[in-house]
């Protein structure tokens, strides 16, 4: 299984190993909860900066790979629902929030 998001010209942000070695995880029993992480975890900084791809840059690479791997690691560290602002849950999902006028 490989990370689906693809967020630059030449492929996904960041690999597996990478993810895994972000979290500090040396076994493979968690690799698809940390595929379907790592996936949340980029599509969510592209969403907050309203964009389909990182920029292509070596500083704005750097810097949507790190925002990505930080959220990847709230999202693998705190895996039971906070339903409060500002949550995991809250921050993945507003974009597709509907609202009543």
């Amino acid at each position: 299984m490989a990370l689906n998001v693809v967020v630059t010209a030449t492929g996904p942000l960041f690999t597996l190993v990478e993810a895994k070695e972000h979290l500090r995880v040396d076994h493979n029993d968690d690799d698809a909860l940390i595929e379907v992480y790592s996936d949340a975890a980029v599509g969510r900084v592209l969403q907050y900066c309203n964009i389909n791809l990182v920029p292509d840059s070596p500083g704005a690479t750097a810097a949507f790979k790190a925002a990505a791997l930080l959220a990847l690691g709230e999202l693998y560290q705190n895996r039971e629902p906070i339903l409060t602002d500002g949550s995991p849950i809250s921050n993945l999902i507003n974009p597709y929030r509907w609202l009543r006028v």
